[in-house]
């Protein structure tokens, strides 16, 4: 690798470490403004479950799952 190919590649990290955190704020803001029917329409919910009759344990991950959404909605 030459310096030229060097310094393309810095500046296009950089370019990209720039761009993350505007970026990230852009896909939380989405979440937030997003249609919430629409987003329990394809994941499932430890309510939907309980209303199934289904019994969701901690170990399964649904809890921590929910625990991340709920984070992502409210910030």
């Amino acid at each position: 690798m030459d310096q030229n190919e060097r310094a393309l590649y810095q500046q296009r990290v950089r370019a990209w470490q720039l761009a993350e955190p505007v970026l990230d704020e852009m896909r939380r803001a989405d979440i937030r403004d997003s249609d919430m029917n629409g987003i329990r329409a394809v994941i499932p919910t430890a309510e939907m479950f309980r209303r199934l009759g289904v019994e969701v344990s901690a170990e399964t991950g649904l809890v921590e799952q929910q625990k991340w959404f709920t984070k992502l909605r409210h910030g």
